[in-house]
């Protein structure tokens, strides 16, 4: 062979391939990534060297090995003999897994665990209890991690009824009792679930299930940590508070009158069912009915905490713990609230458990009342909460709505008398709030409980002792400044049995109407039309499912019967005769009337 050849020959052999590899086709790709599986399947390669891995990741830092191994749990699929292969191993090394394995720590902390077979999951609560024992150090960040199971899928549907599914039930047994090993072994973790139980409480316009599912949890801890109860429930009330502020009842009884599913989703951003925020958009249909579905979850513990599980009949030592847990809930997140709807009606539903709960609650106002180092927001408050639970509370007996109109009766008069020593009384509505509340209580309760209070001779003996003719005639005036509905209410009855002349007042203050101009602290200008701003807590609740557990013992207005035309005629104050025939053309409206806005109303749905 010729040099020329064999050169030619070797230069053929030695061509390099080209670098370029043939392009592939959109079909073979598809099928690669079908083909390809999307987890890796885990095999444990250092089976009985993870004692060794971490001994040459410390003091060789060799750390190849012990990032695969870290990376290996995060991203593998684990299979129940695994990962209980894995945590066996890891329990050995429960005494090195100090701060420099804290990665380590956080990939075994992220493992899906509470839905895995019932020896993993024994398992897995042996190694977090064996791991808190020994460095108290990893605990804010298991607690974190376990609470965060409070927390269902944001897709998961409602419960049917409030009650979990028996997976989601089998799910929070194995985390309950996880803390409930933990808060024995290790003391200092019940200062950090409180505070991690806290900070991942869901926002308040999060789904209506990721609400009632943190809540359920947040009940189930007090079932083995009693000691946690006014802490977890001054969290709970303190968060509904924040849903039903931003729910009025007004929204919702606008559709429920126009016989529309109030709980419907509008996508529409300029609904009226919506409100935006600085930060979001609020559906006022679904956060009312988050704030239902949750309410009727925090009545129904209440409720089985207070009263034996078998026979259903209240167990006095509990519900009495219970309402001295809940008093320093309500003075501190409740009372001082102003505009609620329909939280405060925890309180309506303890004192209905018995008379003696009742009688407890309204003396506590009362001193509240009565104190005058109070602030007199929180002592008008207070005296509304009065009036409102004795007026519709149908349990409260007639001989403790008469004790309670005597103690407010009293309290005037006297607030009176002592006026009356002054030559010249301060016009200003604003320093004799707190006066014209109680004024407005007594008012509230004559107008709405007239019908049992005029049953007997006797018990109208006792309403012509409360002497309301001087309150109304008084130079401070209390029909001026309380709620019209109040007023004119107040006005027939006290008009029918003869108790005092209320409409010669009123038509003289309809004479006087100028409003009042002041200057606040702040140096603004304010224009007051001399009413008193207030509410009454106890107004009709209308949210559904929780309101099925007020409904019995609710007491609804029912107004007073005016006198006929000829009984009127007899009457010799011709303004009398003129404000009767004014009123009655508007009879028909009475409850709708005295059904104002803010307050009080007068249907229950």
């Amino acid at each position: 062979m010729s040099v020329k050849s064999s050169s030619r020959s070797r230069s053929q052999s030695s061509t390099p391939s080209s670098i370029l590899k043939r392009p592939k086709t959109l079909t073979s790709r598809v099928s690669e990534i079908q083909n390809k599986p999307s987890k890796v399947t885990f095999v444990l390669p250092h089976t009985q060297k993870v004692k060794s891995i971490f001994s040459n990741y410390i003091q060789n830092g060799e750390s190849r090995e012990y990032e695969q191994l870290v990376i290996m749990i995060r991203d593998a699929k684990l299979t129940d003999n695994d990962l209980s292969s894995l945590l066996k191993e890891a329990t050995e090394c429960i005494s090195v897994l100090d701060q420099n394995l804290r990665l380590f720590v956080e990939a075994l902390l992220a493992v899906q665990w509470i839905d895995k077979g019932p020896e993993v999951v024994s398992e897995y609560q042996s190694f977090i209890v064996n791991l808190l024992s020994a460095h108290n150090y990893h605990a804010k960040m298991v607690i974190d991690r376990l609470v965060k199971l409070f927390l269902p899928n944001p897709n998961d549907p409602d419960w049917p009824d409030g009650i979990p599914t028996d997976q989601d039930c089998s799910k929070c047994i194995n985390v309950h009792a996880l803390f409930n090993l933990l808060l024995v072994v290790v003391p200092m973790c019940q200062d950090i679930l409180v505070s991690s139980i806290y900070s991942q409480f869901p926002y308040y316009n999060r789904s209506t299930h990721i609400h009632e599912y943190y809540i359920h949890n947040l009940l189930w801890i007090l079932d083995y940590r009693q000691n946690l109860r006014p802490d977890i429930l001054s969290l709970i009330f303190s968060k509904l508070l924040i849903m039903d502020v931003n729910a009025p009842r007004e929204e919702i009884e606008k559709y429920l009158n126009a016989d529309e599913n109030i709980f419907t989703m509008d996508e529409d951003s300029k609904s009226v069912r919506s409100s935006t925020t600085a930060f979001t958009q609020v559906n006022r249909h679904i956060l009312a009915h988050t704030l239902d579905i949750c309410l009727d979850k925090v009545f129904n513990y209440f409720i089985s905490e207070c009263h034996d599980a078998q026979s259903g009949e209240l167990v006095w030592e509990k519900a009495k713990k219970l309402y001295l847990e809940m008093l320093p809930i309500f003075d501190r997140i409740i009372l001082p609230t102003y505009d609620m709807h329909h939280v405060q009606f925890i309180m309506f539903l303890m004192t209905c458990f018995k008379t003696t709960i009742a009688e407890a609650f309204l003396n506590y106002l009362w001193k509240k009342v009565c104190n005058p180092n109070g602030a007199p927001v929180l002592r008008q408050a207070a005296v509304n909460y009065i009036a409102s639970l004795v007026a519709r509370s149908n349990y409260i007996p007639l001989a403790m709505v008469k004790g309670t109109l005597q103690q407010l009766a009293e309290w005037i008069h006297s607030y009176i008398s002592s006026q009356d020593g002054f030559e010249y009384v301060n016009s200003d509505v604003r320093m004799h709030s707190v006066f014209h509340s109680v004024c407005q209580a007594l008012f509230y309760i004559v107008a709405f409980r007239h019908k049992d209070l005029v049953e007997s001779k006797k018990n109208i003996v006792f309403l012509q002792s409360l002497n309301m003719a001087k309150m109304v005639t008084c130079r401070l005036n209390p029909l001026r400044v309380c709620q019209p509905a109040v007023v004119q209410n107040f006005a027939a009855v006290t008009r029918k049995y003869q108790l005092a002349y209320c409409y010669t007042v009123i038509e003289h203050n309809s004479r006087n109407t100028l409003p009042t101009i002041y200057q606040d602290e702040k140096g603004a200008i304010i224009m007051s039309n001399n009413t008193l701003n207030t509410f009454f807590p106890f107004d009709p609740f209308v949210l559904e499912r929780s309101g099925k557990k007020i409904e019995p013992f609710y007491k609804e207005y029912q107004e007073a019967e005016e006198s006929n035309e000829v009984e009127m005629k007899e009457t010799s104050d011709a303004d009398d005769d003129f404000l009767y025939n004014e009123a009655s053309t508007s009879s028909k409206n009475k409850s709708q009337q005295f059904s104002y806005g803010s307050s009080p109303g007068f249907k229950f749905k």
